[in-house]
Order: C-alpha cells, then sequence, then structure tokens
C-alpha cells in the first residue's frame, strides 16, 4: 500500500463512529469456534513442520479469543471507568515480537478492544501465523479490514518506519532493550510509547519447604517453554546461605528436570546433542562463579557462586544461587522494569512474609511452583493493563 493511500485509509477510519467493540468480540468469537472444531486442519498440517506444537497453541489461542475470556478482559481492564469517558487512543502502531507465536495478532485485537485503527509491523521472524490469525477475522468481519494494516518492514528501513510513527498516537514495542530504545530514537514527542519490553523470570525457593510436585511444575516451565518467553524460569534462587543445602537441592531437581525433558521432548536427540556440546564448551571455559554443573541427559543444573539475577546461557540449563531473603529487595532491586514472573515455593506459613518481599522488589507476577503460567483472562502485561494504556480518559 502507498503511503498516501494508507494515510487518507486511516483518516477516513478515524472520521468514522468509534468501533463497536461487540462487533469485534463476535469476530473473534466465531474465530475460536472455528480454531476449535477443527476448521483449520490443513493449515495445522502445512505449518506444523515450521511452528512447533502448533495445535496446542492454537487452543491456546481459542481459549484467549473466545467471548468469555474477552468479556472479562475488558470488565477487569475498563469495568471500573464510565463507558461515556474512555475513548480509543487513535492509531496505535505495534512492533511485534518473534519469541511467541501469534503475539503480534494478539496485541491487535488488545487494539481492536480498545476501539483503535491497528498498524502491525509483523516480527522479522514472523512465520505467517499473525497473518492468518488476523485474515481470517477480517473474513469473518469485513468491517474489520478499515481497522487492521499489517506491513512486513525491516527494522532498518528507519524512513518507513518514522513515516507509520507520525501517523500514530501509539506506539506498541514488543522487544529487548535495544528494540526499545531504537524506537525511542525515532518516536516524535507528541506519540506515546508503550513498552511491552523482554522481562526476565525466576524461581523463588526455601531450601526447607520444596516439594517433588512444585519443583515437576518447575522443571517443566523451564522444558516446555525452552525458557524463550518472559515467563519463563531462567533459573532458582534458594532462601539459604550454605552452599551444603544448595549442593542438596541441585541433586534432588537434576532427575526431577530429566524427567521432565523425557517426558515433554520425547526423541527429540538434537537438543541433546547441542546441549552435550553447549555444557562441553561452558566447561572448557569455566566461570569463576561456576560451583559445580550437575550433568544429566539433555539438561543441566549449574549451582553457582554469585547472587546475580541473569538469562540461562545454556538450553534446558537451570542456574541455581544462593539468595537468603533477607537480601532480596536489595538484590533484585537492580532489575527493576525487568522482573516479570518469580514462582515461589515455600511453606504455607513463609509464602505471605516472601510474597511481600518479591513485590517490594519489583516483580509484577507470583504463582506457586506446581501451577502452570497459563493464560487466564484479566491478566497484567507486565503489571499494567494494555486496554487502558491504549485509551483516553476524556472530561466533557
Amino acid at each position: 500500500m502507498r503511503w498516501s493511500d494508507l494515510k487518507q485509509a486511516v483518516l477516513s477510519a478515524l472520521e468514522r463512529p468509534y468501533l463497536d467493540r461487540e462487533l469485534v468480540i463476535d469476530a473473534c468469537d466465531r474465530l475460536s469456534g472455528q480454531m476449535l472444531s477443527g476448521a483449520y486442519e490443513e493449515m495445522v498440517r502445512k505449518m506444523e513442520t515450521i511452528i512447533p506444537d502448533l495445535p496446542s497453541k492454537l487452543i491456546q489461542a481459542a481459549r484467549m479469543l473466545s467471548r468469555e475470556a474477552l468479556e472479562e478482559k475488558v470488565q477487569c481492564e475498563l469495568g471500573s471507568l464510565p463507558n461515556d469517558k474512555v475513548v480509543p487512543l487513535g492509531v496505535l502502531l505495534h512492533i511485534g515480537a518473534s519469541n511467541l507465536d501469534g503475539l503480534a495478532a494478539y496485541s491487535v485485537v488488545e487494539g481492536l478492544l480498545a476501539g483503535n485503527v491497528n498498524l502491525l509491523k509483523l516480527p522479522g521472524e514472523d512465520e505467517g501465523i499473525n497473518t492468518f490469525l488476523l485474515g481470517e477475522l477480517v473474513k469473518i468481519q469485513p468491517v474489520l479490514k478499515n481497522y487492521i494494516y499489517v506491513f512486513r518492514i525491516p527494522s532498518t528501513d528507519t524512513r518507513r518506519l518514522k513515516k507509520m510513527m507520525d501517523l500514530s498516537d501509539g506506539i506498541c514495542v514488543w522487544g529487548g532493550e535495544e528494540a526499545v530504545i531504537g524506537i525511542r530514537k525515532l518516536a516524535g514527542a507528541n506519540v506515546r510509547l508503550i513498552e511491552w519490553g523482554h522481562k526476565i523470570s525466576f524461581s523463588y525457593v526455601a531450601a526447607d519447604g520444596y516439594q517433588d510436585e512444585a519443583l515437576r511444575g518447575l522443571a517443566e516451565n523451564i522444558i516446555g517453554t525452552k525458557q524463550l518467553l518472559c515467563s519463563s524460569c531462567q533459573g532458582i534462587f534458594l532462601d539459604t546461605e550454605s552452599m551444603e543445602e544448595a549442593e542438596a537441592f541441585c541433586a534432588v531437581f537434576l532427575p526431577i528436570l530429566e524427567a521432565a525433558f523425557f517426558k515433554m521432548c520425547p526423541g527429540e536427540t538434537g537438543l541433546r546433542a547441542c546441549h552435550t556440546l553447549e555444557l562441553y564448551s561452558r566447561e572448557l571455559e569455566m566461570d569463576q562463579n561456576i560451583h559445580k554443573i550437575y550433568k544429566g541427559k539433555g539438561v543441566s543444573v549449574t549451582l553457582c557462586t554469585d547472587d546475580s539475577l541473569e538469562l540461562s546461557d545454556v538450553l534446558e540449563n537451570c542456574w541455581v544461587k544462593l539468595l537468603p531473603r533477607g537480601r532480596i529487595v536489595e538484590k533484585l532491586r537492580s532489575k527493576k522494569g525487568f522482573l516479570q514472573t518469580a514462582s515461589l515455593v515455600c511453606r504455607p506459613e513463609d509464602r505471605k512474609e516472601l510474597t511481600a518481599l518479591l513485590i517490594r522488589a519489583g516483580v509484577v507476577r507470583i504463582r506457586p511452583g506446581e501451577e502452570p503460567d497459563a493464560f487466564y483472562p484479566g491478566q497484567s502485561h507486565d503489571g499494567e493493563y494494555p486496554l487502558m494504556r491504549y485509551s483516553r480518559i476524556i472530561d466533557m
């Protein structure tokens, strides 16, 4: 689409009455029903070779797009505000991220729920799932084509990106620190920057309060997400000052992590070989902060002497570090703004105290270790409600 045509189309959409939210919810719910009924089996067969675990991802997407989920989301995020005072922000530019298939399309759906015109810059590694989902929405409800515009523009094409930013009232950035800084430099001062940047998640385990069920939940999060999501557990902090207790914990956790690998990645010998090579390289470069590496089949647990929060640098590897509860706030505050999920494993009588400390440190989501980090209606993005960020409150 030519720039002049896009600009005119966007202005025409803005001149119309606000997009009816019920129309959006109905279209999403119908798409959800078609996904669950098996209407897209042929597409799934074609795409599942390039998008791992596609069938289960579509089921999750269908649940997120259901009427029940979307109505609860709207009620939770905007229900406390008077309807006549909440209006769309206007035009949203979504800078999609590639770490979660379909996330860019869902970001557009959120923009539609708030009544906005949406411009989507596809992620660089997009495999087609975002355009498929949005294309099906438009087929179901053709009116939406006036509110959805999708572009495949390289991030290096700053001239075209700047034009799209100048047309926008808000920019939703899904990406790491470098991506956010780059967009900040391009965006004008009169555009709202809405950052859903890369976050880091971990587990906090009381050395005297863990049970196998909770540890299995942690292990399945590590293996199931391949530690690629913002909510993926990168490592485990232990509430202890004793290296002996930490060694005992690692010995217990390794076979649980190994069992999760064989349960969730059966036959993936390539992953095991890759992990072995990465681990061998790491041993050759032995980091002074590494106390001991516990090696399993396809997985490993690395006991460290430092207490810094960091990404796991080896696939299917979990670091373990000592962090007594008295140092939680002091240590984690240095990562404020980047903290997302903490999986808390402890005795019931310790939960309230540890939860309060993690919240004060800056964590925005806390869940029991045994519970999967599943989507639920009303869930915030990194501690904020997107529909509120995508709206304006007016006084008349």
